[in-house]
Formats: C-alpha cells, sequence, structure tokens
C-alpha cells in the first residue's frame, strides 16, 4: 500500500473539531488535500481550520449541527459549494454512549442512532449523486472496536456503528464498477475527548496506557486507509488482530466475557 496522493481531493471531515476528526483533518491537508470541516463548535472548528490552512490555504468549515437530520440536504450544499464538489466523504462525527443496558432509556437509543447512524446515512445519500456521476468518489465509515470486540455497556452505541457498517457494506457491493468506493474505518482506544466524554455516559472504562493510540496517530491511519483497497481497514494491528480472535470463534469469545463481566 502506497501513500494517499491527496493533490487534488476535496475531503469533507465530519466531527472535525477535535479527537479523531481533527487529526484527519490535518492530514489530509498536509497531503494537499482540499479540506471542508464540519462540526457544531465553531471556535473549535476555526483552530483545526487554522492548522490545516498552513498546507492547504483553500480549506474551510462549516459550522453544523448533523443531529438535526432535516438540515442535512442543505449541509450537503453548502460543503458542495464550499470545495466545488466533494471527492471524499469522512464520516467521523459521533457520540458516545457508555451505559448498561439496565439504565438505558428509549431517548437513550434513538439519540445516539440519530447522530452516529441517520446522520452519516443522510449526507452519504446526498453526495453520492455527484460522486456517482462523476465515476469518482470515496466514502469512509468510521466505525468501533465496539463492533468487533465486545459490546459491554455499550450496546446502544455498538448497534448504531454496527448498522453503519451494514449500510457501508451494501453501498461496497452495489458501487462496484462505478468508480465510487466505500469503506469501513475502525479505531481503537484512542486518547480523545471522546472516550472519556461524560456527558450522559457512565464513567470511561479503565484503559492500559500501553494499548492506547493518540488521535494524530489515528487520524494518519485513517488518511492512509484511502490508499487501502479493503473494505475494512483497521488504525493499528493490535485491533485488526483482536478483531480477528474475536472472529475465528465467536462463541468461545462471547462465552469467556461473559464470565469475566459476571463477575464485575
Amino acid at each position: 500500500m502506497g501513500a494517499w496522493e491527496g493533490a487534488g481531493r476535496r475531503v469533507v471531515v465530519t466531527g472535525a473539531s477535535s479527537g479523531i476528526g481533527a487529526a484527519t483533518a490535518i492530514e489530509a491537508a498536509r497531503a494537499g488535500a482540499t479540506v471542508a470541516l464540519v462540526a457544531r463548535r465553531a471556535d473549535r472548528l476555526a483552530d483545526v481550520l487554522a492548522q490545516c490552512q498552513v498546507h492547504s490555504p483553500a480549506s474551510q468549515m462549516v459550522v453544523a449541527d448533523l443531529s438535526e437530520l432535516d438540515a442535512i440536504a442543505e449541509i450537503a450544499v453548502q460543503l458542495t459549494e464550499a470545495l466545488g464538489g466533494v471527492d471524499v466523504l469522512i464520516n467521523n462525527a459521533g457520540v458516545p454512549k457508555r451505559r448498561g443496558v439496565r439504565d438505558l432509556t428509549g431517548d437513550d437509543v434513538e439519540g445516539v442512532m440519530r447522530i452516529n447512524y441517520f446522520s452519516p446515512v443522510r449526507l452519504t445519500l446526498a453526495l453520492l449523486p455527484a460522486m456517482i456521476e462523476r465515476g469518482d468518489g470515496d466514502i469512509v465509515n468510521v466505525s468501533s472496536m465496539g463492533v468487533h470486540m465486545a459490546a459491554f455497556r455499550v450496546s446502544a452505541y455498538s448497534a448504531t456503528k454496527a448498522a453503519l457498517e451494514m449500510f457501508t457494506e451494501g453501498l461496497h457491493l452495489e458501487l462496484g464498477g462505478s468508480g465510487v468506493r466505500a469503506r469501513v474505518f475502525i479505531p481503537g482506544s484512542t486518547d480523545s475527548e471522546f472516550s472519556t466524554n461524560k456527558d450522559g455516559n457512565d464513567d470511561p472504562f479503565p484503559r492500559d496506557p500501553k494499548t492506547v493510540a493518540t488521535s494524530e496517530e489515528v487520524g494518519a491511519a485513517l488518511v492512509a486507509s484511502l490508499a487501502d483497497e479493503r473494505f475494512i481497514t483497521y488504525a493499528t494491528e493490535r485491533d485488526a488482530a483482536s478483531s480477528a480472535l474475536r472472529n475465528a470463534d465467536p462463541e468461545a469469545w462471547l462465552t469467556n466475557l461473559r464470565k469475566v463481566f459476571s463477575g464485575m
């Protein structure tokens, strides 16, 4: 796999005001792409934009709340006008939901599904026709190891990412021969505010510092995945190995984890 050639590419990164999204946007700009940043927090977004413009002066930002589903068609228009077209869509925006099933509410489930699944699907569908007409484009949907390792106390969150993966699989299969590529990128444990967010969430899980990647490392891996033909790519080889171990015998994997978690 060679390095991704970003020169001349027009890239949208959602959830770009911090963490993986910010790091991805800066890395894409460093690779020569013109980037449009999308997030709610204008001040944070402006800081990231300034870093992108060091490498790619024409990069822009669109302040938007992607949980407002009826506004997404207009957001897609703004992004297309800002860049003159969209070659790469990186659906990274999302919210965590750390809460055991005994404490989940219907509002919890619907809220996290709105931003983590319905929102990226709507934005994809809004930008896809122009990619198909042009015969070129990349769609990267950011998933989670919660789908590929264990959904313990994150069942609502993991369900949104599983849904997003299946939607992306449909895109991947149906767009064959169109020139448009759809793929899934899976970050593992990452040092970002997403992992520590307490807004409506239980306390963060304990983490081994040796297994935590930086946002910059994950952002670089995400941009590098654009040069990878595989449908699923992982931020680290460690994450890929964990997923492979589970997939080798899911029943044994879950049986063992059920015993471990029953004592917690």
